[in-house]
Order: C-alpha cells, then sequence, then structure tokens
C-alpha cells in the first residue's frame, strides 16, 4: 500500500532542491546524492503503485494527473494533487491500519537497550522508515545473541571482538555447541541480509515495503523469544 506520507516528503525534497528527478544520482558515496537517489526510488515506486490503484471517478483522474507530472517531470505540480488526492480516496485504501507489535520477555540486563530500540523501531515504522525500521531489528538480534553466547560461555564477546556482526555471532554460538531453535539461523540470514541492502550503498536505492518491513520485524520478534 502506498505511503502517502513518505511520497509527499520525497516530492517536495525534490521541488525544494530544485532537483531534476529524471537525473542519475549515481554518486551514492555523497550524502546529498545519496538521499536524493532514495527519494527517487521513492517517488518513482509510488508512482508505480498509483497506478495499480482501483480508482474512478475524481481519484482516478488525480491519479492519471499525478503519474503523467511524474513522467514529464512538473513535480511542483504533484504535491497539491497528493493531498487532494488522499482526500478523494475510498474509505478502504486511505490510510493504513495500524500495526502494533509486543516485544517478548528478555533477559534483565538487556532490556533497557532492546527495549529503547523495540520503542523506536516502532515508531519508524509507523511514520513509513521501512529501512529505519528494518535496521533497528538488527540492532535487537545483535543484543540478543550478544547476550545469549553469554549466557553459553560466561564470556562477553563485546569485549574481544566489538565490530562482530549476525552472521559471525551465530557462527561462534555454534564453535560453543549452541544450536538456535529450528528456523532461527536462516530467518536471522535473511534480516541480516535485508539489513545490509538498506544500509550500504548500491548502484539502486532499496525502498522497502510496508510488507516487507512488516515481516522483517515478526521474524525479529519471533528469533528473539525463542532465543530467551
Amino acid at each position: 500500500m502506498l505511503d502517502f506520507s513518505l511520497f509527499l516528503n520525497a516530492v517536495n525534497f525534490f521541488v525544494s532542491n530544485k532537483l531534476d528527478i529524471g537525473k542519475s544520482y549515481s554518486n551514492l558515496g555523497d550524502f546529498s546524492d545519496k538521499k536524493a537517489a532514495y527519494y527517487k526510488g521513492v517517488i518513482e515506486k509510488s508512482a508505480k503503485e498509483i497506478k495499480a490503484m482501483q480508482l474512478d471517478g475524481t481519484a482516478r483522474k488525480l491519479s492519471d494527473e499525478i503519474a503523467a507530472d511524474i513522467s514529464s517531470k512538473k513535480l511542483e505540480k504533484v504535491a497539491a494533487k497528493i493531498d487532494e488526492l488522499q482526500r478523494n480516496l475510498p474509505k478502504n485504501v486511505k490510510k493504513e491500519a495500524s500495526v502494533k507489535f509486543s516485544l517478548p520477555k528478555v533477559p534483565a540486563d538487556v532490556q533497557p537497550e532492546i527495549s529503547a530500540d523495540f520503542k523506536e523501531l516502532g515508531v519508524c515504522f509507523e511514520a513509513g522508515a521501512f529501512r529505519s525500521a528494518i535496521i533497528l531489528c538488527g540492532r535487537i538480534l545483535e543484543t540478543a545473541l550478544h547476550r545469549k553466547y553469554y549466557d553459553i560461555t560466561g564470556r562477553d564477546i563485546l569485549e574481544t571482538a566489538p565490530g562482530i556482526g549476525l552472521g559471525n555471532l551465530i557462527a561462534k554460538l555454534k564453535e560453543s555447541d549452541y544450536s538456535l531453535p529450528p528456523g532461527i539461523s536462516e530467518q536471522i540470514h535473511l534480516i541480516n541480509q535485508v539489513r545490509i541492502y538498506s544500509v550500504h550503498k548500491k548502484s539502486e536505492a532499496f525502498v522497502p515495503s510496508r510488507e516487507q518491513a512488516h515481516a522483517i520485524v515478526l521474524f525479529t520478534l519471533d528469533a528473539v523469544k525463542k532465543m530467551f
């Protein structure tokens, strides 16, 4: 489902900075280019989602005009039409239903850190900042796996390998004769791959959908629950 808030932010970013939507923002080592590439991806993805909507009447007319304005690079006309389109959408597609996540019980010594990340994750998800939500899922898993390693070995791996990643943490647990519950290693591997794609620069900006982010959050919470 289209995230209108993120779409509007992306359009306003291009308009306020007088950027060309037709330009290729390929220098992802430059922060401004990286941000432009991300918002360009949002605009292009949103245009496709609007075109795919089953609309009629005024809403259909507005959605066609928005797609045409983006195609002809007239973004200054799009922002007002986004607001008008939202007002004319059928009720069943106007707004995403709020999603509530529940944090499973975790050891007391890591509870404050995991709870803080979990709270921020929820804010990011509801705001449509899905890449940030996925990155926070990785942080939660790292904290949980560090704590599990300490449970098994009695050693704090952060003292000897502070930058160890999720894959290496799982390998260290296996070396210590601990096997994660069935399916959890695969879930964590998937989450890690999506997080890496969200964090590191790519030739094309990665813009996860609400559904993708939702699945990653559920996999994360399931992994934490089964670990403890």
